[in-house]
């Protein structure tokens, strides 16, 4: 089964503007200091690869839940668990959370597992994710704060 992930909300963009306004402005300064017209080609390339990481993310990353695995799809498989090592899942936590963070808004979906490799994912229908993990894992603990 296939999720997609929730849409980002004014948190993300809010962040991937100040990124954007912050670069843009130290490049300005040092273009006005050095006189180096070739100092805008990194960090516009840099500003390119953000904003095509933003847009994309949002239409591409994907939640699957494939047999007994657990995999996060962004034009590749990203990361991969095992249904059966998931131990709980806690809802409405924000994106600083978790150590692999693959969610595209806030108040998303913390998953833990055994080997303490935490998870941050926002599935659009959150309800049906439960219940399809729940069907493969009855053991997991679903902790809504």
């Amino acid at each position: 089964m296939v999720f997609k992930s929730k849409k980002s909300d004014a948190v993300f963009i809010s962040l991937y503007c100040f990124i954007i306004i912050f670069l843009s402005l130290m490049t300005f300064l040092s273009y006005l200091k050095q006189k180096d017209p070739f100092i805008f080609i990194p960090i516009g390339l840099l500003i390119g690869i953000l904003l095509f990481f933003a847009v994309v993310g949002n239409f591409i990353l994907k939640i699957i839940i494939d047999d007994q695995q657990l995999i996060i799809r962004f034009f590749f498989n990203i990361y991969k668990t095992d249904i059966k090592h998931i131990t709980k899942i806690r809802k409405g936590e924000t994106m600083w959370s978790g150590f692999h963070k693959y969610g595209t808004g806030t108040k998303g979906l913390i998953i833990f597992s055994k080997y303490k490799n935490e998870l941050y994912i926002t599935p659009e229908n959150e309800e049906l994710f439960y219940q399809k993990i729940l069907e493969i894992n009855p053991n997991v603990v679903i902790d809504k704060v």
